[in-house]
């Protein structure tokens, strides 16, 4: 026999050797098997294959969330697309933000439709009721069926029933989708033109930047925001990571890489038995390495904004003001499972530890006396009770939704005159621009 064919018996044989001693050594995926035949044999429901598969992987992620992994997640293939929009910060759809609100709960659109989008261009306003999606209610749906109705294929038809805010009867508009991308980069106030003012207008030599989520565009923005910035004349910026829950690992990475000096640890990266996966470090080719910087932060930043803001705290690059982060050390993977990856495992694979050496993450029970999440430096904690939080919100959804395209500080201006309200005061902001102020 030819030593060429010797060699191949010889592999299969050592592969197959190694299948089946995995297979030994761990019979549950045969059990496993052997009891999704059994179900598709003999149950008296002719369960498709698909339920089936879905409901066996949502099982064993259970099992992971009832140890304490609260974050990873089986997603399903009619959610696997909105999902994925998400992180590429784009999808066909028509340029509305919406909100479901009210008991029993109502789709709201929240503000005027992006510039320039199949909304922008139609009879669509802030606060119009959105009843039915292609002549189906929404009442009862939750908001991923919302998303999945709502988007689709850039080029394909869609017709809203919406009844227009302080008016009775509904009305019908078709509209065709387009291309729609979802910024991470916010600034204070829109222009006229629906673009960001990102420089403070009462001090414009500071730049005040607010990222809402880490996405696979979010460096490009941020560093194109930076460059013309720069060219302005800024000194000083301010990172607003207040309700960002994170995102991307990488963008996170790379975020901080552009205001730090050479070799600087940005995250370290742990598997099982806190063995090192990945060590990031600062490539030293930023070009903001001089700025000072201000990071925002409060008990809903997550995950990569608490690697951005550990990362600047603990080589001193940055002041870090608010309250105490949300606690979240972990990182996810996302795996395509199912048939041509149609479905998706969100899995937790490994945690994250800041250049100090500290896990951030909370573990379920652990309260307010243990250590975790990041701490605003001493000196600059801006708490905030149930109630100013909830005034923040609205302070911040009225300066980025003006009605009727005014200018956000007049629309803010003349509800709270016309309230009584006391003018809301974003103490944190306030903080980090006096503190800016003192460096310059």
């Amino acid at each position: 026999m030819p030593q060429r064919n010797l060699l191949v018996i010889f592999l299969v044989a050592t592969f197959s050797y190694v299948c089946y001693v995995r297979t030994d050594q761990n019979p549950y995926a045969r059990y496993t098997s052997a009891s999704y035949r059994l179900i598709d044999d003999w149950a008296l429901d002719d369960v498709p294959a698909e339920e089936l598969f879905a409901g066996a992987v949502g099982g064993m992620v259970n099992v992971l969330r009832r140890r304490g992994d609260e974050h990873s997640r089986y997603i399903t293939k009619q959610n696997a697309n909105a999902f994925a929009a998400e992180m590429r910060q784009q999808f066909g759809g028509i340029g509305i933000r919406i909100r479901l609100t009210g008991d029993p709960t109502q789709l709201v659109v929240v503000g005027p439709p992006e510039p320039g989008t199949p909304a922008f261009h139609a009879d669509i306003r802030p606060g119009d009721t959105i009843t039915a999606i292609d002549g189906k209610p929404t009442v009862g749906w939750d908001m991923l069926k919302i998303l999945r109705h709502m988007r689709g294929e850039v080029g394909d038809p869609v017709e809203l029933t919406l009844v227009h805010s302080g008016e009775n009867q509904p009305v019908t508009i078709s509209l065709v989708r387009e291309v729609i991308t979802l910024d991470s980069i916010l600034g204070d106030l829109r222009n006229a033109d629906g673009d960001w003012q990102f420089r403070l207008a009462e001090n414009s030599r500071i730049a005040y930047i607010r990222i809402i989520h880490f996405g696979d565009k979010t460096v490009g923005e941020l560093s194109k925001a930076l460059d013309e910035l720069s060219t302005e004349g800024i000194d000083a910026v301010v990172l607003d990571l207040r309700d960002n829950a994170g995102g991307a690992l990488q963008a996170a990475v790379a975020t901080c890489d552009m205001f730090l000096e050479r070799n600087q640890g940005i995250v370290e990266t742990r598997g099982r038995d806190r063995q090192v996966l990945d060590r990031y470090v600062s490539s030293g080719q930023g070009k903001y390495q001089d700025f000072p910087i201000a990071v925002l932060i409060n008990q809903n930043s997550a995950s990569a904004s608490e690697i951005v803001a550990a990362c600047l705290q603990d080589h001193q690059r940055a002041t870090i003001i608010g309250q105490r982060s949300y606690g979240k050390g972990t990182v996810q993977r996302v795996l395509e499972v199912g048939s041509r990856g149609s479905s998706l495992l969100k899995l937790t694979s490994a945690s994250y530890w800041r250049p100090d050496g500290q896990n951030i993450h909370r573990m379920p029970g652990e309260g307010e006396d243990q250590a975790w999440g990041v701490y605003p430096d001493e000196g600059y904690e801006v708490p905030l009770d149930e109630q100013e939080y909830r005034a923040f919100r609205r302070y911040r959804s009225k300066r980025d939704f003006p009605v009727n395209h005014a200018s956000a500080k007049e629309a803010s201006e003349a509800e709270e005159g016309n309230s009584g309200a006391t003018p809301f005061s974003d103490r944190a902001l306030e903080r980090a621009v006096e503190h800016l102020q003192s460096l310059l």
